[in-house]
């Protein structure tokens, strides 16, 4: 029930608000006379009235009375198969939404207001335009969430205030400096010097090597199984003869289990990185990732392999109707082109 109440010079309405279970106090900027009290207790049925139709409405529709902190666990059970990657991404996400808006509050006080505040607020901090997309990104994804359960009502986020990703150039590694990678790497060790290599000669994802086994490396047919953690599937490729003895020297030397020693991803990308700082390519644009764009467009541009093959070699979800239902490529043809590709210097 709303109250008037005399608050030094000026009467304020106290109203409690059941979905967010605590009591705001609004002023009505009205000198605290009697005359004014009258007009005060006006305003506050006014209010009360407004409340309990909104109340009703939302139960109407059937609004799930739920916390956003609720709501969020609720969010990462129906995320637990995700990737790694994306589940660490919305956690750093919430983070900063638990930072900006009080995380006990009824998922109800989300609303296009608070949503897009939040999101302005993200722009705001100076980021780059894509970590900024990524933040925005699995926001709206939890927005979402809660419209389909009902925890909030639906609303629309207005495009001027949405974030768009920045199309960053192509950057593949150059013939010099692809030398330069090969002939540093004797200083590597040998849980290194295979990343390298594999990244070099098989186009893969640091996430798919990573997952490579010992046991499932047949040196003889040069073909590698694995679980693809991007795709949740099951692959097997054939791989560069270039890679035959280096994998068999690794794979003696850890017998059994998982053929590189590196705990993620992320890992990877700074062992990657302090390379490349030690022989003096930092600031180049260089990445973990910037293997698998040089193998591709190596493999399309320079040694001409058709694009079913590079995609089925690289494991890309073919492009179209034929190649995705009809078109099978055999082992020869795959391990045939794989032949053709050579690196700068090798």
């Amino acid at each position: 029930m709303a109250t008037v109440r005399k608050r030094g010079k000026i009467w304020h309405i106290h109203i409690y608000k059941p979905r967010e279970d605590n009591t705001t106090t609004i002023s009505t900027y009205l000198p605290a006379t009697i005359a004014n009290k009258k007009i005060a207790i006006r305003y506050a049925d006014q209010l009360q009235k407004e409340m309990s139709k909104r109340n009703s409405e939302l139960k109407q529709i059937g609004i799930k009375d739920i916390t956003i902190l609720d709501a969020k666990e609720h969010f990462l059970r129906y995320q637990q198969d995700k990737h790694t990657k994306t589940k660490n991404n919305f956690k750093r996400t919430y983070d900063l939404f638990k930072e900006f808006h009080d995380e006990n509050k009824r998922c109800t006080s989300i609303n296009k207001i608070v949503a897009e505040d939040f999101i302005i607020a993200i722009r705001g901090k100076g980021w780059q335009p894509n970590t900024n997309h990524t933040y925005v990104t699995h926001f709206i994804h939890f927005l979402n969430f809660l419209f389909e359960y009902k925890y909030t009502p639906m609303f629309k986020i207005n495009k001027d205030v949405k974030t768009k990703p920045e199309v960053k150039d192509k950057i593949i590694f150059t013939d010099p400096h692809i030398k330069k990678i090969r002939k540093k790497m004797s200083t590597l060790n040998s849980n290194q010097q295979t990343t390298f290599m594999l990244l070099f000669y098989t186009g893969l994802r640091p996430s798919d090597i990573l997952s490579f086994t010992c046991e499932k490396i047949d040196l003889k047919k040069r073909m590698i199984k694995y679980y693809s953690s991007k795709n949740k599937r099951n692959r097997q490729v054939f791989f560069h003869k270039e890679l035959i003895q280096i994998l068999k020297k690794r794979i003696d030397e850890v017998g059994t289990g998982k053929l590189l020693n590196y705990d993620n991803v992320e890992s990877i990308s700074r062992a990657v990185a302090r390379y490349f700082k030690v022989i003096k390519l930092k600031g180049k644009g260089y990445s973990a990732r910037t293997f698998r764009k040089t193998f591709i467009t190596l493999c399309r541009n320079r040694f001409g392999i058709e694009d079913a093959i590079v995609r089925e070699i690289v494991g890309h979800s073919q492009g179209n109707v034929p190649d995705k239902f009809y078109n099978q490529i055999d082992d020869k043809t795959i391990k045939k082109a794989l032949d053709k590709f050579k690196l700068p210097g090798a």
